[in-house]
């Protein structure tokens, strides 16, 4: 019974998605950024994920769940059976909670599988076509805004992505999407938001010696191709936030660009490197960071927080429970004051971010 249900709803939003064909605002070149869904100055997204719906729905039953998080963060890849398996899922999800957003994060390769960029050059080759229309299809037929943030942490070690093949597979990867008419999404640069990594010394035709500062521009795809400029945070390690070169740099850079910035990952992670079943968040002080690099900076419009136990089913993982329902009361209190001025998921959400 359940096979013959999944059947009949992947089969019935294929049908959806297809019946979205591509349009476009006569006149307007498809390389130029539809609207960024970001809020008003002020206001702020507050985003939950990114993870399975279990989790998403232990926060709604133990934390909150009125009014909703504002939008749900999803992974998905380019690669068959994905994306268009993913969607199906997401979209029945989101289906039940409406006046929210989906951010959805692209996989493109890490290092461990191959050579720098291998899954890069991929897509540019046209490897990955077919899934990049079912995706765009899939995307407008959920009929809401979406935040996609493809290679997400292009800067990071465990991603290895070589600037220049970065940059080509994201055009390719935005061009293929607005040329299918999707005008719902809005593109996301993500940075690790810490210090870039840049390998010449083990892959000097991947990363060439440079004459110029090692720094987070040089995977830029330009203006035209970016809507949201994006870090991850995670764990109390980089210190007082609002001190911190990288977040301050891209911070500044967001600015210089006209864009508003996303915290696009983030946790209050425990970072002994030792497993512990047992760990839970001690303390709200990486929240207090958190909330003070947000509220001393207007451009950071959205907030993504993973709620999960990152040991559970996970032999290697060494990060701990960051759900804010198995902290103390204090840190749960603490977590409920902060997060409520944020825009959540009601009637007026879409009106506010210009949907």
């Amino acid at each position: 019974m359940r096979l013959i249900t999944t059947f009949i709803s992947i089969v019935s939003l294929l049908l959806l998605f297809h019946a979205c064909e591509p349009t476009s605002t006569e006149g307007e070149p498809f390389g130029i950024s539809q609207k960024t869904f970001a809020p008003s100055d002020g206001d702020r997204l507050f985003i939950l994920g990114q993870a399975s719906e279990e989790y998403i729905e232990d926060y709604l039953r133990d934390v909150k769940s009125t009014p909703l998080p504002a939008g749900f963060a999803f992974y998905t890849s380019l690669s068959s059976p994905q994306p268009l398996s993913d969607l199906v899922r997401y979209s029945q999800f989101l289906n039940k909670y409406p006046n929210t957003t989906l951010q959805l994060a692209i996989w493109t390769g890490l290092k461990e599988y191959g050579s720098p960029g291998y899954y890069l050059d991929e897509i540019v080759n046209g490897e990955h076509d077919e899934n990049i229309i079912d995706l765009a299809n899939a995307c407008k037929g959920i009929r809401r805004p979406i935040f996609l943030r493809f290679g997400y942490e292009f800067d990071g070690a465990h991603n290895a992505y070589p600037p220049e093949k970065y940059i080509a597979a994201y055009k390719y990867f935005v061009d293929m999407m607005r040329e299918q008419g999707v005008n719902n999404v809005a593109y996301v640069w993500h940075s690790w938001g810490v210090k870039a990594y840049y390998d010449t010394q083990n892959y000097p035709e991947e990363y060439p010696a440079l004459q110029t500062e090692i720094n987070q521009e040089l995977w830029y795809p330009g203006d035209e191709y970016v809507d949201w400029v994006a870090v991850s945070i995670f764990g109390t390690g980089w210190g007082n936030l609002n001190e911190n070169l990288v977040i301050q740099y891209l911070l500044s850079f967001a600015d210089d660009h006209k864009k508003p910035v996303m915290i696009a990952e983030s946790a209050a992670i425990k970072t002994s490197n030792q497993r512990d079943p047992n760990w839970v968040i001690p303390n709200s002080i990486w929240f207090q960071n958190v909330f003070s690099l947000i509220e001393n900076n207007e451009s950071i419009k959205a907030f993504t927080y993973i709620n999960v136990d990152w040991e559970e089913g996970d032999p290697s993982n060494t990060w701990g429970d960051t759900q804010v329902q198995g902290a103390s009361a204090d840190v749960r209190n603490y977590w409920l004051s902060r997060i409520q001025p944020f825009l959540h998921g009601d009637e007026n959400l879409f009106e506010k971010i210009g949907f």
